[in-house]
């Protein structure tokens, strides 16, 4: 402690200190780890619990002057006193060495703490009465750690369950000028959940929210009122699915019983409530915007609210309603990633009625998706933006995504139609991400830091590995990988040594870069999105035969299997593929999600889910390692996933008979299916070492 204290005297810092020492935020007290103690009575988190309450404000006074526990109590130099325990601790001990607009910050993070310091190099002095500082969402007292003279200010917590915790400072000059805002996150608690993260351990889970689950049915849009009423068709109109719903999910458990540790929703922003047109120009069918791909209030951030007064879908839930499901996922090591729609706007938008000449004149697509790939409009209610012919247009909807990420402590996004949007915008979404938001991040180039933005794109007729670059996004979601999973192990149109032979090279096939469709795409940090199920395609149950077909949910089971026992990549399930939701062409694909009163086999492809995904949470080299074929039949492939100096996982899947095969000694099969060396048919093994 005393070198600590020395550094961070002669840092010149000493005594700018503001705690939020949150030990009680959702694991409080030891004897009662899971009452929730410090949320607020509508399950939002109070990060000022245990600090005397400002009346005028409503927000909690922190600092080193707090009263209560901390009343008499001295700390040194370097040390501030924690306000929940009354103890002293450490200060931030670093110099500001990271550049961000008009901002020098540094940080340090333990096991159960963090400490900021941050100084304003920018033009004029700080207004801190005009200004915000905000921690995960909530409003914080900054007074007591702010010193004007050098515009400098300190945040530290220490005693803080696992979560992300992230700052957002937007301050104001004595002048009135807007400085940029300042965005730092941070993940705190070990493990591969929370600090020890990277995204090859991420296993995705797409809730499709309006058709999740209804948490709250004050919200449900009336389907009766206005042109909605055109929406003759069930599948078609709004049937609930909300925010609340999501997050009773989220705390139930149910994602963590299959180990998933991140979540594609729905695009939060607000959408049109009347009906809308088809894609094909022979369509004669209404439709609404319950899948929330019609945006209404791009454009918006906190500097211009483009005359709403909220940007978020109210059939979704509130702004407070959202932040409330990204903390509780945080709490459990879960990421959220929305759905970012960039490339068009529906025409009510008011970015539309503002700047017509930012949108290309109207052209119908008609199911035509590579012949007009930039400038056609999905729909005549659908405006496609001229990135390339705009850069005012580029400019205003990044600030837009930026604000959306900053705002709501987002993880990543999946970005919509991405083959459809000029290259200069997903360049410079990549550049703000970069810049804003990945603030604590070190190599931005690879995917190895917890606080990565992942972006993944929706590229499909072949562009998916042009975008795969440092400078565009991560990863795409695997169209290939569909197609190959689909044909091998679904409809059986393919053979099993077929899906081995595309599988295996696939695996790192987007790290180097190749030509391909556009130019060339892939880099040593990418990291795909695998899948064989999503909104846009047939339901997995029904490619593979439907339920009156006695081998779908086997078939279903194979699949699910593969794809949690791919590695290196993000396997990415859709709701209802892991109980087997029937489900034909849109909107046929997007059934309310069934949690109750499920059949046999639905409950046996749910316990198979939850066993793959907790194996490959438990077993690294499910996640990290190299694939390589042990045995290869027309109908039988057994492959061994490898993490060198660490662990090897063999994986059987049969589409034959009955097949004698057994793995190494000191191997079990972890899924309960394979024993005495026989593989049964249409079942699926993975072996991991007692």
């Amino acid at each position: 402690m005393v070198d600590a204290a020395e550094k961070f005297r002669s840092s010149g810092f000493a005594g700018l200190v503001l705690v939020l020492a949150c030990s009680c935020l959702s694991a409080c007290p030891a004897d009662n780890p899971g009452d929730g103690v410090g949320d607020d009575v509508d399950g939002s988190e109070d990060y000022t619990s245990g600090f005397p309450m400002d009346t005028d404000t409503g927000t909690g006074e922190t600092g080193t002057e707090t009263g209560g526990a901390c009343e008499g109590v001295i700390c040194d130099d370097g040390q501030v006193c924690d306000p929940l325990s009354g103890q002293c601790i450490d200060a931030a001990s670093c110099t500001p060495d990271r550049s961000v607009g008009d901002y020098l910050f540094c940080y340090q993070t333990g096991a159960d703490s963090y400490g900021v310091v941050i100084r304003y190099q920018g033009p004029g002095q700080l207004d801190l009465a005009a200004s915000s500082v905000r921690l995960n969402g909530q409003a914080i007292d900054v007074d007591s750690g702010w010193d004007p003279a050098t515009q400098t200010m300190t945040l530290a917590g220490t005693g803080l369950p696992p979560n992300k915790y992230s700052h957002l400072l937007r301050m104001k000059t004595s002048e009135g000028a807007d400085v940029r805002p300042l965005f730092i996150p941070l993940w705190v608690g070990a493990g591969m959940r929370y600090a020890d993260f990277q995204w090859q351990d991420g296993i995705i889970y797409q809730v499709f929210t309006d058709r999740f689950l209804n948490g709250d049915p004050s919200n449900d849009v009336d389907n009766s009122v206005g042109t909605l009423a055109e929406v003759d068709d069930f599948r078609s109109q709004w049937q609930g699915g909300d925010f609340a719903g999501i997050r009773a999910k989220i705390e139930d458990g149910y994602f963590e019983s299959m180990g998933i540790n991140a979540l594609w929703i729905s695009s939060p922003i607000i959408n049109s409530h009347n009906s809308q047109p088809g894609v094909g120009m022979n369509d004669p069918l209404r439709y609404s915007s319950y899948h929330s791909y019609h945006p209404i209030a791009t454009g918006y951030t906190h500097l211009d609210d483009f005359g709403f007064d909220t940007p978020i879908e109210p059939a979704f839930g509130t702004e407070q309603e959202l932040r409330d499901l990204i903390e509780a996922a945080h709490r459990r090591g879960i990421r959220v990633l929305p759905d970012f729609v960039a490339n068009h706007v529906q025409i009510e938008a008011e970015l539309y009625e503002r700047h017509p000449e930012w949108f290309f004149p109207f052209s119908w697509c008609d199911g035509n998706w590579d012949a007009g790939r930039i400038n056609c409009w999905f729909t005549p209610a659908m405006p496609d933006i001229d990135y390339g012919g705009n850069p005012e247009a580029v400019t205003t909807v990044v600030d837009h995504a930026l604000w959306l990420v900053q705002e709501f402590n987002f993880d990543g996004f999946r970005a919509d139609a991405l083959k459809h949007m000029d290259d200069a915008f997903v360049r410079a979404l990549k550049e703000g991400v970069r810049d804003e938001i990945e603030t604590t991040v070190d190599n931005h180039d690879l995917s190895l830091e917890p606080t990565i933005f992942y972006m993944v794109g929706e590229s499909l007729g072949g562009w998916a590995r042009y975008h795969v670059r440092a400078d565009m996004v991560q990863g795409q979601v695997d169209e290939a990988y569909y197609q190959h999973t689909r044909d091998a192990l679904l409809t059986f149109s393919q053979s099993v040594r077929d899906l081995a032979l595309f599988a295996t090279p696939n695996d790192t096939a987007y790290l180097m870069e190749q030509p391909t469709m556009g130019g060339a795409g892939g880099f040593p940090g990418a990291i795909m999105g695998n899948f064989f199920g999503n909104h846009d395609q047939w339901r997995a149950l029904t490619e593979a035969g439907g339920v009156n077909n006695p081998d779908a949910y086997k078939r279903l089971r194979l699949a699910q299997a593969f794809l949690m026992t791919s590695p290196r990549n993000i396997p990415m399930l859709y709701q209802g593929d892991d109980i087997g939701t029937e489900g034909g062409q849109d909107p046929d694909n997007r059934r309310m999600q069934k949690f109750d009163g499920l059949s046999g086999e639905e409950a046996a492809s749910l316990a198979n889910a939850q066993k793959l995904g907790i194996l490959r949470e438990e077993h690294p080299a499910l996640r990290r390692g190299l694939r390589q074929v042990v045995v290869l039949e027309d109908w039988f492939w057994v492959y061994k996933v490898t993490l060198e100096g660490v662990e090897e996982v063999f994986v059987a899947l049969n589409r034959d008979a009955d097949k004698n095969w057994s793995p190494p000694a000191g191997y079990v099969d972890g899924l309960g299916n394979c024993a005495n060396g026989v593989v049964p048919s249409l079942t699926a093994c993975v072996f991991v070492a007692q």
